[in-house]
């Protein structure tokens, strides 16, 4: 069973594995101001979704523009203070097999709807 309050992190902030995986390599190296095209060439991950998951980061106040490198944004680790103890017990799971294949799992699951999600709160945005 995933910690309740990993799951409340997966669900509100970490919806698919590009954010997951963004999230974890922030975290291992805090220190990282990347690209876009940094991240996605060290991820392995295609352009569109890195840029969608940067966005979607830095609204939740994971991530921050630092600077600008030839014109393009650079990303910085900056995660809330009320997500470390989550973000802590995440990186703690994540190295557990078993644990991990649960996150992984999870995290396929909520991805279905990350896109739904996403364009509702657009729309109450809006409004």
């Amino acid at each position: 069973m995933i910690d309740p309050l990993v799951q409340r992190l997966l669900e509100q902030v970490l919806d698919t594995p590009t954010k997951l995986h963004m999230l974890l390599m922030f975290h291992e190296h805090p220190r990282c101001e990347l690209t876009a095209a940094a991240i996605a060439e060290r991820l392995f991950r295609d352009i569109w979704s890195v840029e969608q998951a940067l966005e979607d980061l830095t609204a939740a106040g994971f991530l921050s523009v630092a600077q600008v490198a030839g014109g393009q944004p650079v990303y910085r680790y900056t995660p809330p203070s009320e997500w470390h103890e989550a973000t802590r017990r995440l990186v703690r799971s994540y190295n557990d097999p078993i644990e991990r294949d649960m996150i992984q799992r999870t995290i396929r699951d909520l991805s279905v709807y990350a896109s739904f999600r996403r364009s509702e709160l657009e729309r109450f945005e809006f409004v």
